[in-house]
């Protein structure tokens, strides 16, 4: 990946992360990753080829640029929903395990300090948002709430292109810094529409890269660790704070 393209993109985070004990984060971290794979391998898609950076209680994934989001939006909700079902029904307490998701597809590269691209900043300002996490309270029987950008829903789920009808989605607001967009809402098996979305708290943990350089050029650069060497990497978002 040395030239802008349009590639999809994925995000996701474990709630609740910080208040465990060091000890329980350190296991959490691990069942998060074999869920994440397992429900990847369910859902019939191929992570070896994805860019992923682990973030420890989440990760950024850039998908290939010919990865069809049709599947990915259809398969991958519901795997995810089963790996995190049969996770918790036998997880203790502290190891259960409840997570948000954003996907979005849009410009992204590498660049000197990180991706260059406000793809990355949209999709981890919306699983961030105070909406996904509110989400999450207003239906505790849920493991897994999905955020769409607007152009994932306008583009596959708008135009018929998914199984999953549109119905199925609520338009949210996504407001995170200077981050002000539609998204919308997916919670697998439930009715989304009967959600009480009214107390969102602030969005306290895992703010995206600075918004900043997005806004005044229409890209965004995080950061990667180490040099880019080879044609193969992974890169993901550097946050400025933990959780």
């Amino acid at each position: 990946m040395n030239e802008f393209g349009r590639h999809g993109l994925i995000d996701s985070d474990s709630e609740s992360y910080s208040s465990r004990t060091d000890v329980d984060q350190h296991e959490l971290q691990q069942v998060r990753v074999d869920v994440c794979e397992q429900a990847a391998g369910d859902a019939g898609l191929d992570r070896s080829g994805w860019d992923i950076q682990q973030g420890g209680d989440g990760e950024l994934a850039v998908l290939p640029r010919n990865q069809l989001m049709t599947s990915v939006i259809d398969e991958l909700p519901e795997s995810l929903c089963d790996a995190l079902t049969t996770h918790n029904s036998t997880a203790r307490p502290a190891m259960r395990l409840r997570m948000r998701m954003a996907m979005h597809e849009g410009m992204v590269r590498p660049a000197a300090g990180g991706f260059a691209g406000t793809g990355v900043v949209t999709v981890s300002r919306m699983v961030a948002s105070s909406v996904a996490r509110q989400a999450l309270i207003a239906c505790p029987e849920a493991n897994l709430v999905v955020l769409l950008s607007t152009t994932l829903y306008n583009e596959y789920v708008r135009q018929g292109h998914t199984a999953i009808p549109a119905e199925r989605f609520r338009k949210v607001a996504v407001s995170v810094k200077k981050f002000n967009e539609a998204a919308w809402l997916y919670v697998p098996r439930y009715d989304v529409h009967s959600l009480n979305l009214d107390d969102a708290p602030p969005p306290a943990d895992r703010p995206a890269a600075n918004a900043s350089v997005a806004n005044q050029h229409a890209t965004t650069i995080t950061n990667v660790q180490g040099n880019i060497t080879g044609d193969r990497h992974v890169f993901g978002v550097s946050y400025q704070n933990n959780r």
